[in-house]
């Protein structure tokens, strides 16, 4: 087969204003290379200054090249009636087209092979799948320069790539893609017939089939009937827990002889002793230790112990998904060898977080021409994801492959559950977790799966009488999220849309219609579906309206508006309430239709059709549910605090309804810490000023501390921060805060590019405001540029996880972050060096939950700003630091653009609370001298090299 390989650089992104700047081609016959195009454009605009920063290329360069009508017609020539493909060929695809178009050139591309979707479709666990990420992920050897004919050169090898791997699939899955792909693109529909030619042996994880589909085979769970004994007689083995947990991280023990260059740290020692203490006397705990600590060692060996002593699960519970895959890749393997094969751990996540594995086959026999591309293409990458992910979760799965939408209709939900009807039961991956959970000593799990499972009283994760919550900073807000509800008018509006669309002809309840008239099934249940379609209309007008009355009540630029005592009072709450009472007989008469459908489910021929029909009941009772909190919001609720978020999106008004407890001290302590045995709370940062009082109040744990069973433990850092850091505070900064933001934007851009040019780039910066970080960003990628340093910035360009990717591959960079910024960030040695802090992080006193919490200690007589809002904003400010030093070889500067820290009283708990730390105050202009100084006196850290494989 012959292929022309393309790619062009162009001057902008819009193929009507924008021309090509440069064309890269090449022949390519049975894989090899026959034949290279090249040519520079001599475009009739200058280049604008972010192409030439991007491709290198100015308009010096570009001076004797030919126009455009002419490089396009010399390619025309090149590339003759060969099929095209591209890493982009939309783009391409559009460029060549329009350009063409333009000179009356006869340049017609059609159906094009793009390695974007088929690396999206092939490679559907890879976080990204840019051409750049691509080449330096897989190690292609290729130049990435953003230059024509080197992509094209990339692109080609990345297409013999994909082959490679298209290759090693079983054949069913090529003969699934091969007729999906014909669905939107006959050329890539042949690519993989011709991948079926040579199909060659499957590697990876084993696989099962069943009707056409194909999953990796649940591992066998263990009996544990045998291994289950009387517990009160297990805990008397307790008495030597805190003994044997010491002696396996003490010098020569056992994990010193398994952990190759093992060191014995005394904070470590003294964490697993606390640890152990609390488990074995039925406590709980509350300790701080910072990185390099070794903490999740520090509690999983005891928490092995307890477990394996009694026969009682432990649970241990993340706030970060990165921290749950270090426990189960890291360091459960070095626990089993200490422990031997017999100790189980599983990860275990919400529900949602699973694959359908029956709505995954679904979805691919029910896709038509019809189907939008994106879909299709998603689906595709699901079915090869299948034979490679080892839990079925979301998290392992690209959202580049399959997007938001697609993920809903085939996750996992109880609502949609037939369950044992399911010819996918066994090998479901949700159940297959479930099963082993039961079996497990160790259960790895969320903070938001410990909440939902105290609001369901207990019927999500096995049963447990003792609990490690690491990231333990994160538990009042994770309860505060949990603990209450959302109701989102965009998730209600596409709910309704799933249930009926198109009047009444298309939807899932059109869908179950036509399904049951096909199997003769009528009478009352189709009577039923015809008026629910009508009443499902009447009431998204009606949910609709009451979502309107409130986007009504909030004042013109107001995103969040607390729905208290004055709005039910206001016109807004009656029409509110007006359009909810006039929804309340359609509620009944839909509740109606919900439950027929599930009792007709009883006497459906085949699992295909109940599947089709409990799905059709579990998203109408989901819509229902959502109706039903809207609902309550009318009730008063004097312990909790209702607010209403209000977003425009053009002309589109989005409305979300919240409503969370104000005291969640009080739910945690009596559904979470008075009948647990044990809970232990750990994290960097639990204490101000070295104190455990304000996070034992605000947790719910003051009773429990004033009757002497919390067990309280700091344990020593392992840095020494007065040497590996520097604190700098600018004498002569601005008061940012009173500063109108561009105003704010132009003097923090001046300052940040010096410094960053003092550390060339490994900067992050830290803001509060997501506004003055875009208008900042805005104004500095050009000074920035000009310095040679490139930026990064949230909400701007890419995802978290993407930003990080590339600012370890270009450490001349410098990173804008806001809030999520603030943690969960491990840059190591020199990746990250500079750190600056542009306001301390005081959480906004006008958010509802804030506000209203503020309000109820004012009311009791406290000092809310010294009770709540301080002690917060130091414990962000904590993790605001330490992302800096990451290991006892790092170094850096921490600059912080808010001279509160000096000037006010309260200032000092901020660097107080960082021991080692102590501000310098200097003029700007010698601070970025000192600044260079001392990172120069800093030795250079070895690079980090990430693996190269597709599927990682």
């Amino acid at each position: 087969m012959e292929w022309v390989i393309v790619d062009l650089e162009t001057t902008g992104l819009d193929p009507e204003r924008a021309e090509i700047l440069e064309i890269g081609a090449l022949r390519v016959r049975d894989e090899e290379v026959v034949a290279m195009f090249h040519t520079l454009v001599r475009p009739e605009r200058p280049i604008p200054d972010e192409i030439t920063r991007l491709t290198g290329l100015s308009d010096a360069d570009v001076v004797g090249a030919p126009s455009e009508r002419e490089a396009l017609t010399r390619f025309a020539s090149f590339a003759g009636d060969a099929p095209m493909a591209a890493h982009h060929w939309a783009f391409d695809r559009s460029f060549l087209r329009h350009r063409a178009a333009r000179y009356g050139l006869s340049i017609e591309p059609g159906d094009g092979l793009c390695t974007l979707n088929l690396a999206r479709i092939l490679a559907p666990r890879l976080m990204s799948h840019r051409l750049e990420y691509l080449a330096r992920r897989l190690r292609l050897g290729a130049d990435t320069s953003h230059r024509a004919l080197a992509d094209a050169k990339t692109t080609h090898q990345l297409l013999l790539r994909l082959d490679e791997k298209a290759r090693r699939l079983p054949p069913g899955v090529i003969e699934l893609l091969a007729g999906l792909a014909s669905l939107y693109s006959p050329l890539t529909a042949s690519w993989f017939q011709r991948v079926a030619e040579r199909v060659e042996a499957h590697q990876g994880l084993p696989l099962e089939e069943r009707q056409g589909l194909y999953y990796t085979r649940p591992a066998p769970v263990p009996r544990t009937e045998d291994e289950v004994s009387d517990s009160a007689a297990d805990r008397r083995g307790l008495d030597e827990i805190v003994k044997k947990a010491k002696d396996m991280l003490a010098p020569g023990g056992p994990l010193a002889s398994w952990m190759q260059g093992f060191e014995a740290r005394p904070g470590q020692l003294a964490m697993v002793e606390a640890v152990a203490q609390a488990l074995a006397e039925g406590k709980h705990a509350m300790v701080e230790a910072g990185t390099g600590t070794g903490k999740s060692l520090a509690y999983l060996v005891p928490a092995a112990l307890v477990a394996m002593t009694t026969g009682e699960p432990v649970v241990v519970s993340t706030h970060t998904l990165s921290l749950q895959d270090q426990i189960a890749e890291r360091d459960f393997p070095l626990l089993r060898r200490i422990f031997g094969d017999d100790l189980r751990l599983v990860v275990q996540k919400g529900r949602n977080n699973y694959v359908c594995l029956r709505k995954v086959r679904s979805e691919a026999r029910l896709s038509t021409m019809a189907t939008p591309i994106d879909d299709i293409q998603g689906i595709m990458a699901l079915l090869v994801w299948l034979t490679e992910t080892p839990d079925g979760t979301r998290e392992t799965l690209s959202k580049s492959s399959v997007g938001a939408g697609l993920w809903a209709r085939v996750q996992s939900e109880s609502e949609s559950c037939i369950n044992r009807r399911c010819p996918f039961f066994h090998p479901c991956y949700y159940f297959r977790t479930k099963q082993a959970a039961q079996a497990a000593h160790l259960i790895v799990t969320n903070h938001s799966l410990v909440m939902s499972d105290l609001a369901s009283e207990h019927r999500v994760l096995p049963k447990y009488q003792h609990l490690v919550v690491d990231e333990a900073h994160h538990l009042e807000e994770q309860a505060t999220n949990h603990l209450g509800f959302e109701v989102q008018s965009g998730g209600m509006a596409a709910l309704a849309h799933r249930l009926v669309r198109d009047r009444g002809r298309a939807g899932v309840l059109a869908e179950i219609a036509r399904m049951l008239e096909e199997l003769h099934v009528g009478g009352r249940t189709l009577d039923l579906l015809e008026e629910g379609k009508e009443w499902v209309g009447a009431l998204s007008a009606e949910v609709d309206a009451a979502f309107q009355a409130i986007a009504g009540y909030a004042s013109q630029g107001q995103t969040e508006v607390r729905l208290d005592a004055s709005w039910r009072k206001s016109d807004s709450f009656q029409a509110y309430r007006e359009a909810m009472e006039r929804a309340q007989s359609g509620v009944k008469r839909l509740q109606d239709l919900r439950q027929r459908l599930l009792e007709l489910v009883k006497s459906l021929p085949s699992d295909d059709h109940v599947g089709r029909v409990v799905d059709g009941a579990g998203f109408l009772g989901s819509w229902l549910d959502g109706i039903a909190r809207m609902q309550a919001v009318l009730e008063e609720a004097p312990d909790d605090v209702t607010w209403a978020e209000v977003q425009s999106a053009g002309t589109r008004v989005r409305v979300s309804l919240h409503r969370a407890p104000v005291d969640v001290a009080r739910v945690l302590k009596q559904h979470l810490f008075d009948p647990m045995r044990s809970v232990i709370l750990t994290s960097a940062t639990l204490a101000v000023n070295g104190e455990f009082e304000f996070a034992i109040r605000k947790l719910g744990l003051k009773e429990h501390a004033d009757r002497e069973r919390v067990v309280a433990r700091t344990v020593p850092s392992p840095f020494a921060m007065d040497k590996q850091a520097r604190l700098f505070v600018p004498s002569d900064i601005p008061d940012i805060a009173a500063a109108p933001v561009e105003e704010a934007a132009i003097w923090l851009t001046a300052s940040i590019s010096r410094l960053a040019e003092a550390s060339r780039g490994r900067m992050l910066v830290l803001f509060t405001s997501h506004a003055l970080l875009r208008e900042t960003a805005r104004i500095a990628r050009e000074a920035l540029a000009e310095r040679g340093l490139s930026l990064l910035a949230q909400d701007v360009d890419g995802s978290r996880a993407a930003m990080l990717e590339a600012f370890r591959a270009h450490p001349e960079s410098v990173m804008f972050g806001a809030q999520t910024f603030w943690e969960g960030i491990d840059l190591p040695g020199d990746q990250l060096t500079s750190l600056v802090i542009v306001r301390l992080p005081f959480a906004p006193p006008t958010h509802p939950v804030t506000a209203a919490r503020l309000e109820r200690l004012e009311a009791s007589g406290q000092n809310a700003f010294r009770a709540l809002s301080l002690p917060e904003a130091v414990v962000r400010f904590r993790q605001g630091v330490g992302r800096l030093i990451r290991t006892q070889h790092d170094r850096g500067v921490i600059v912080v653009f808010d001279k509160r820290i000096v000037t006010q009283r309260y200032g000092s708990m901020f660097w107080k609370s960082i021991p080692g730390l102590r501000p310098i105050v200097l003029p700007e202009r010698d601070l970025v001298g000192e600044v260079r100084k001392f990172l120069q006196a800093a030795p250079a850290s070895s690079e980090h090299v990430a693996r190269a494989s597709l599927s990682p």
